[in-house]
């Protein structure tokens, strides 16, 4: 074997044993946001919660399990389900920003500081909503003179920031093919029409002390918008665009055209599971745990059904808006508990040790 090869070969192994040791859990738990919808579909009656179902597989395709957040969530709950889970993710959509989000941001922010690993990820909405909760509400998204960026259905390649990627903890060891992909092809479903100037970014301190800009991109009237970013410190990562709706939205009209410009190429499809690889392993290296396993078993998020939707997103979940995310269930009147605790018994006596 030529040395090349061997010094290749240890360089993976090295990589992989380092991956190995971080990742301290391998049942990891992420927490999605949930938001309020009128929509008439599923059991919604025009007010409710909704959650797209393709985040949620998003995170499962990488190995996580996902529970869903309620949008109007208190703090006491938040504290609860804070400990119990292994991240959490902002979605995209078109919800004003919640006390919830700023919750959350908070907490992970606080625990990182104390040396408690707790990643959390904001993809369109959700990298407005970490950008607001960075700036405690106080920024206004651009534009803010009543137009609107021109970037809503609109694959492009990202334009990386050349100074800032060997350092990032998102790309500093993305595969190239990866970072060709990312550079060159039109993989970046964006679909927003507010987000954050790139002058407006670098001229907020709690931002531009807080976060590193990864990538930027032009609208398609030329005006350059933040598109990627990451916390100078803590594991807490932006996009602009959309990773998940490569993979996972295949909406289309009655005539038979896509519904939106969303690329399903192969190179789409990778970078769309890299994102989702890359976030999930943050996850695993988060020791937290719910304290007691039917609770659980009763937040996850198979204890509800996906309903097939017209509109954007192929499926969606539907939620009372009163919903509990953290859920405590009576096994002692309620048979269908019992049932799902026995099922977890015999999931867990089976489990490998």
């Amino acid at each position: 074997m030529k040395m090349s090869s061997v010094l290749s070969l240890v360089a993976v192994l090295v990589v992989v044993s380092l991956s190995l040791v971080e990742a301290v859990n391998n049942y990891p738990i992420i927490g999605v946001m949930t938001q309020p919808t009128t929509s008439s579909q599923g059991d919604c009656n025009g007010d409710c919660l909704y959650l797209a179902a393709s985040y949620v597989k998003y995170i499962e395709s990488a190995g996580a399990r996902v529970v869903p957040v309620n949008y109007y969530a208190d703090e006491a709950e938040l504290s609860e389900l804070f400990d119990s889970l292994n991240g959490f993710l902002f979605v995209g959509g078109g919800a004003a920003f919640p006390k919830s989000a700023q919750i959350i941001y908070d907490k992970t922010v606080s625990a990182n500081e104390a040396g408690d690993f707790s990643p959390l990820w904001g993809t369109c909405m959700g990298f407005q909503w970490l950008c607001l909760a960075a700036t405690k509400d106080t920024l206004l998204l651009d534009p803010s003179d009543g137009t609107k960026m021109d970037a809503e259905n609109y694959s492009i390649p990202l334009d990386f920031r050349a100074d800032a990627v060997p350092d990032s903890k998102l790309f500093g060891m993305a595969p190239q093919n990866i970072m060709d992909v990312l550079s060159t092809q039109n993989v970046t479903m964006n679909n927003h029409h507010y987000g954050v100037w790139t002058p407006h970014f670098e001229a907020t301190p709690d931002l531009a002390n807080s976060f590193n800009i990864l990538s930027t991109n032009n609208d398609r009237s030329g005006k350059e918008f933040v598109s990627t970013m990451e916390h100078s410190k803590f594991p807490i990562f932006g996009s602009q665009w959309h990773p998940e709706k490569n993979t996972f939205e295949w909406q289309m009209n009655t005539d038979g055209r896509p519904y939106e410009a969303i690329n399903h190429d192969w190179g789409a499809i990778e970078i769309s599971q890299y994102t989702a690889n890359f976030f999930v392993q943050q996850a695993r290296k988060s020791s937290h745990k719910f304290s007691q396993q039917s609770v659980e078993t009763a937040s996850l998020i198979y204890n509800y059904r996906a309903v097939a939707t017209t509109g954007d997103f192929v499926e969606k979940y539907f939620f009372p808006k009163d919903f509990k995310s953290f859920r405590t269930l009576n096994v002692q009147t309620d048979t269908s508990s019992r049932e799902v605790e026995q099922d977890a018994e015999v999931r867990g006596s089976a489990a490998p040790q």
